[in-house]
């Protein structure tokens, strides 16, 4: 059986990649946003280009703004999914922690100064 500290630490690293990946999609939807309000006001028979894997095809805007959204949206739907698992993962590892009763530090705390003897010699702080 794994020591419960390492176990918990991987649950929050787990919860550390989602949170990441929540983040990249956001930007990425964020991109998709600004592809549409570039879009939305242009002529549909327009043409207009799309990189699709490696490939810029030519297209028209009417073609690639309902493409654009589709895929704005799927975004959306994914990042809805990521964020539920992520708090789900978050309530796991909380439970985990009270249930072997393990105390997290975030970062790590400055130690205590041991007492200083009146009579000890003190150094020069610069």
């Amino acid at each position: 059986m794994a020591d419960p500290q390492t176990t918990l630490s991987y649950m929050r690293e787990q919860c550390q990649d989602l949170a990441i990946k929540i983040n990249t999609m956001d930007l990425d939807k964020t991109e998709h946003e600004l592809v549409i309000k570039a879009l939305e006001p242009l002529d549909p028979a327009r043409k207009c280009f799309r990189m699709i894997g490696n490939v810029v095809v030519e297209r028209t805007v009417a073609e690639v703004l309902p493409a654009v959204r589709k895929n704005k949206d799927q975004i959306a739907k994914t990042m809805e999914g990521f964020t539920e698992m992520m708090a789900a993962k978050q309530k796991e590892a909380d439970a985990y922690a009270n249930e072997h009763k393990i105390t997290e530090t975030k970062g790590a705390a400055p130690k205590a100064a041991a007492p200083v003897d009146e009579g000890a010699s003190q150094g020069v702080l610069i």
